[in-house]
């Protein structure tokens, strides 16, 4: 039932899509080919993220898969960004991504990771204040890279802080957004464990705010870091 109820309607969304991209029902404009182009893209995510979950909850027992294989961690995030730019057009937000690698090859479950990228991109967008600019950081060696999203929004108290990774955990902020499962930062936690990493998160009085996390660049536990 899961199967059917929850991919069928994704896989009918992706073929619809590619009929439009393909003109079989008229010529489309550069824009609108874009539009359903990153439309499409996020569809296939959505596919691969149920299959993910899916295969996940098979034995209610087995913990996370991991499917691990090489990539470009930096071609991700602006595959990701590219996904979420109109979502921040709508905010007039404006996100930089500052890297100085123009490629960085890590190796881990490329999908799991992307499903973090893409949950600390999107809270940033939905809490952001309108008019401000999202940053993306990322530093990097040879033994671990940092990636951090910061924005400027409404602070987030110590004691809230303190909760922000716990399952079902909402800010008086997440409280407002009525989309909000509480989910998101506890799944990008255990994703991060998953893979020996450091997941963080910094609130200032200010309102700017930075989520972010820290991998071995080998797969293997990151320790001893100070911030």
């Amino acid at each position: 039932m899961l199967t059917h109820d929850l991919k069928s309607p994704t896989r009918a969304q992706i073929n619809a899509l590619n009929l439009l991209m393909k003109g079989y029902f008229g010529k489309l404009t550069p824009k609108q080919y874009e539009v359903i182009k990153l439309t499409c893209t996020s569809s296939k995510y959505m596919s691969d993220i149920v299959s993910s979950i899916l295969a996940g909850y098979k034995c209610t027992s087995c913990p996370m898969t991991m499917n691990k294989s090489e990539f470009d961690i930096i071609s991700l995030v602006n595959d990701v960004m590219q996904r979420y730019k109109f979502m921040a057009a709508e905010k007039n937000l404006k996100i930089i991504f500052n890297h100085r690698d123009d490629s960085y090859v890590v190796s881990g479950d490329k999908l799991q990771i992307e499903r973090v990228i893409a949950n600390l991109i999107s809270n940033s967008i939905i809490y952001s204040l309108s008019g401000t600019e999202i940053i993306i950081n990322m530093s990097s060696s040879d033994m671990i890279f940092d990636l951090s999203v910061s924005n400027h929004s409404y602070p987030i108290g110590d004691d809230e802080m303190k909760n922000i990774f716990n399952r079902f955990t909402k800010t008086k902020t997440s409280a407002m957004n009525t989309k909000s499962t509480g989910l998101g930062l506890y799944t990008a936690k255990k994703i991060i464990d998953n893979h020996n990493g450091e997941i963080y998160a910094k609130s200032s009085p200010d309102g700017n705010c930075v989520f972010g996390f820290i991998l071995h660049a080998k797969g293997e536990p990151v320790r001893l870091l100070r911030r």
